[in-house]
């Protein structure tokens, strides 16, 4: 299954590190939602791209807009690496990556590791961006912001 711009983001039920379910059509109370794939917890790419995503919440928040992040780990590596970094957004649990070849997402490094990408989506789910860098981890941070920084401003602009 491909995901498309202007498509609807299928749904899923993941567990969290809190060890309770997120279903993504009945939990997602959000205007805005960023769901970001990334390889595995505590690896030195992920640690960057999670930390990066933390010291923006507050950005993302300003737009209305949550954080998730999804990866094949389990419940306690999440855990540990949610407390670790001091993360304040979900880590749901894809084990064995069963959502994620669901999604058809492609793999990295010639198929050896899991994808990184980030999708962000509406309040019905629908997908209105996403963006794929396996090495440039604060790209999936800046280029949702300047997503919003530039809807705002075409917003405004109409005014």
């Amino acid at each position: 299954m491909k995901i498309k711009v202007g498509g609807k983001f299928p749904d899923f039920k993941l567990k969290d590190e809190e060890d309770s379910f997120f279903n993504l059509y009945k939990d997602n109370k959000t205007p805005f939602l960023v769901l970001y794939f990334y390889p595995k917890d505590e690896t030195p790419g992920c640690t960057k791209q999670a930390c990066y995503f933390k010291d923006s919440y507050d950005e993302f928040k300003k737009f209305n807009c949550e954080i998730i992040g999804i990866s094949s780990d389990d419940q306690n590596s999440h855990t540990g690496f949610k407390s670790n970094y001091n993360l304040p957004f979900k880590l749901l649990c894809d084990i064995g990556g069963k959502l994620r070849k669901k999604l058809d997402l492609p793999k990295d490094f010639f198929g050896l590791s899991p994808g990184r990408i980030t999708f962000l989506l509406n309040s019905k789910n629908e997908v209105l961006f996403y963006h794929r860098s396996s090495l440039k981890m604060k790209s999936h941070i800046d280029e949702v912001l300047k997503y919003f920084e530039n809807k705002l401003s075409l917003k405004n602009s109409q005014l």
